[in-house]
């Protein structure tokens, strides 16, 4: 191998220098022998080793050539990584936008800000979060915050350029709600439980309700807070509270709170 080569020509060298030594200690005139002449062919060989050995260490064209190539397949690597970044950005807000038009059509009256998830604080227990779009944009506190699956939550804070929203998890949302099928009304309250799960409560339901599992809950309008008839999600299950021991349903929201990137605020709605 080339890397077994300088190797050889040091070893050869010490070997020389030791043969030399064996053959002179014979000789009675040691001070002939070191300053003989037999150092010449030695001090020629010495330099044509060490000439061998910077040839062989110092880079070749093809060497060069490989850096080069190297370099460049480094650079266009580089630039594929870009081109799937810029690649997945893009169908992102292509999916946002078709979400934006998705709820646009199915609520027409509705003045809609598409806005995207920017923060999330991870001492908040209801997993609110933080959107892209504030006071600038038009948004007021207690705007309804809603995805094209349904409602999410509200605007509770607002700065120039950001908004926090509460979300229907909290047991402060109170939004009123309605089970399609029956009528049947009451109010969302999470609790820190269902939350983790990513569920809620509509509470306060009439004694002799019918609500069954499955059944979808919308917002009832009442409030004025929130229009009419956003879906918020379907029964999965009929209690009784523990505190009132009122009939009460647990509520799987349509929108998984807990992971959404994105959402829309409503900034009002016709009649």
């Amino acid at each position: 191998m080339s890397k077994g080569r300088p190797f050889r020509v040091l070893m050869g060298l010490v070997a020389l220098f030791l043969v030399m030594a064996l053959l002179s200690a014979g000789n009675r005139d040691i001070s002939g022998w070191l300053t003989g002449d037999w150092l010449t062919p030695l001090q020629q060989f010495t330099a044509k080793g060490t000439e061998t050995l910077r040839q062989t260490l110092s880079p070749t064209p093809a060497t060069e050539e490989l850096l080069a190539e190297n370099s460049r397949l480094q650079e266009e690597n580089r630039r594929l990584q870009d081109m799937v970044v810029d690649y997945y950005n893009i169908r992102r807000e292509k999916e946002e936008l078709e979400r934006f038009y998705r709820i646009k059509r199915e609520h027409r009256s509705f003045t809609l800000v598409p806005s995207t998830v920017i923060g999330r604080d991870p001492d908040e227990g209801f997993y609110g979060f933080t959107l892209d779009k504030g006071s600038e944009d038009g948004v007021r506190v207690n705007d309804p915050v809603m995805t094209e699956n349904g409602l999410v939550g509200q605007v509770c804070e607002v700065s120039f350029k950001s908004c926090k929203v509460c979300t229907i998890l909290s047991p402060e949302a109170g939004v009123g709600a309605v089970v399609s099928r029956t009528g049947d009304s009451g109010l969302l309250e999470g609790n820190v439980r269902l939350a983790d799960e990513g569920k809620t409560r509509l509470m306060n339901l009439p004694s002799r309700h019918t609500v069954q599992v499955g059944d979808i809950v919308v917002t009832s309008g009442y409030g004025g807070t929130f229009p009419e008839n956003i879906k918020i999600g379907q029964v999965g299950a009929t209690i009784l509270d523990d505190y009132t021991g009122m009939p009460a349903a647990v509520i799987e929201p349509f929108e998984d709170i807990r992971t959404l990137s994105s959402a829309v605020i409503v900034l009002e709605s016709g009649t």
